[in-house]
């Protein structure tokens, strides 16, 4: 079963900080909670939730230093 996605619409300026309500934003983060991938509002948009967690599988898992 797949876990809910979690999404975050962002900011370039100041880099990474989370948009305010109603924006687009620049980037989107986007994770299951395990894996983290970063998209375009634009792909984002025009990805199906499926697509989105076949990204998810394929992304590198997170690295604890």
């Amino acid at each position: 079963m797949a876990s809910a996605l979690q999404v975050t619409r962002l900011l370039q300026n100041p880099l990474g900080q989370v948009a305010p309500d109603g924006v687009k934003g620049d980037i989107v983060r986007v994770s299951d909670g395990d894996k983290t991938i970063y998209l375009t509002p634009a792909e984002y948009s025009a990805a199906t939730e499926d697509e989105l967690q076949q990204l998810l599988a394929a992304a590198p898992r997170r690295r604890l230093v």
